[in-house]
């Protein structure tokens, strides 16, 4: 008995001691001395019962509670600390280099690119087989398409643009004249830039020759999307060079996706239109309040807008505003108008079809004149009676919708009512 109960005293008295040597540096470096303690403690822990676990672990907590535990463990709590913060570290290193190799795939990409075009520009520039000329486009036509705007530069794109449209002259070939087409419409939609050499390299004629003469269709339709890609960056650019009229001098042989196209092309110029050279526009005038009888909505929507940034322009010569009304262009607003009409146009189209027979009427004796024999009053009365705001179209503030439609039949009545004598 004295025997177990001095074991357990000595158990009590190397539990502290074994608990130091887990928490303290020191265990860090061995002895002799330390193993022979670690020996003890490790058959007293054998030796011990489930409840003498249970006071090891009481042991534990209170060490670790205990100020002498808190003193020995700060150095250990900051190496866990920086522990810590160098695996916070890694984590915010770890975004950082995917990021970077992201990054580095895109550059080489890019770079790879970049040897690709110059290599295809320099066999281009010197090649004269019309064979390898066409391996040559079909090359650049694949590399373009996949390309971004930093595998481009401005000198390239200069040096692109001079041989693509010296190629798009080829008489002799339709192919090359279609790839090389195909090109040009590729480069400018990757490298908007890229729009200002087209331009200075002559492009724009070449293009309006091709629709102004179709000889081949699928290069007309390829015209078609290279012109529309450029009018976004060059609209003036393209009112010069005749590209309204190249555009829709043909536009019934073309299917409705690029009927849409060559009327949003004409949409682009008209942003940007000048008075002081009315002609290219004015010229195309009838085609379009033609192509306001179609039934394709987005087509007559398109070609309305046209017809009112042309109005807008000439609205100060009633010359003008005589012409516009020679071309039916009344007579076409006035059916778009029409309630039960096969065409149903949005809020802001209607409301600007309304404000181009006003300011027709403004301007021109004729179309006054028009407007009363086409019976309009009655018309403008109808749309106000018959109007209701929950058949609206989709307005985040319909009742702002409704009163500006209001707004501009009730300016239309007044220019239509007879001067106060």
């Amino acid at each position: 008995m004295e025997n177990r109960g001095q074991k357990r005293m000595e158990d009590v008295e190397e539990l502290p001691a074994d608990k130091r040597a887990c928490n303290s540096q020191d265990s860090r470096s061995s002895s002799s001395g330390g193993s022979s303690l670690q020996s003890q403690s490790q058959e007293a822990a054998n030796g011990a019962s489930s409840g003498h676990e249970t006071t090891d672990a009481d042991m534990d907590t209170s060490s670790s509670d205990s100020p002498s535990s808190h003193s020995d463990g700060e150095p250990e709590k900051e190496e866990e600390d920086t522990d810590y913060g160098s695996c916070d570290s890694d984590d915010e290193e770890g975004e950082d280099p995917r990021h970077k190799a992201l990054q580095d795939v895109q550059w080489g990409r890019s770079s790879e690119d970049q040897q690709k075009l110059s290599s295809l520009v320099t066999r281009l520039s010197e090649e004269v087989d019309p064979s390898l000329q066409l391996t040559g486009l079909t090359e650049l036509c694949e590399v373009l398409s996949f390309c971004t705007e930093d595998s481009l530069s401005t000198v390239m794109a200069d040096t692109l643009a001079r041989v693509l449209v010296k190629l798009a002259n080829h008489e002799s070939n339709a192919d090359i004249m279609l790839l090389a087409i195909r090109a040009i419409t590729y480069l400018s939609d990757v490298y908007p830039r890229s729009v200002a050499f087209l331009v200075k390299h002559e492009t724009l004629p070449a293009l309006c020759q091709r629709l102004q003469a179709i000889e081949y269709l699928d290069v007309a339709e390829q015209c078609l999307q290279a012109l529309e890609k450029i009018s976004k960056d060059e609209p003036v650019a393209c009112l010069n060079a005749g590209a309204i009229k190249a555009v829709l001098s043909y536009i019934d042989f073309f299917s409705t996706s690029l009927q849409r196209v060559a009327v949003s092309t004409v949409v682009n110029i008209c942003r940007k239109l000048s008075s002081e050279s009315p002609s290219p526009f004015m010229d195309a005038v009838p085609i379009l309040c033609n192509l306001l009888q179609y039934e394709d909505r987005q087509l007559v929507e398109s070609v309305a807008i046209c017809l009112t940034k042309i109005t807008d322009q000439v609205s100060e010569s009633p010359e003008m505003l005589d012409q516009l009304c020679s071309h039916g262009l009344i007579h076409q607003s006035i059916h778009l108008l029409n309630l039960n009409g096969r065409t149903t146009l949005s809020q802001p189209v209607y409301n600007g079809v309304i404000g181009l027979l006003r300011k027709l009427s403004s301007g021109s004796t004729l179309a006054f004149r028009t407007l009363y024999e086409l019976n309009t009053g009655y018309r403008l009365k109808e749309i106000i009676s018959t109007y209701d705001i929950s058949h609206s179209v989709s307005s985040t503030n319909p009742i702002t919708a409704c009163s500006n439609q209001v707004h501009e039949v009730l300016k239309l009545v007044i220019e239509l009512l007879p001067s106060a004598p």
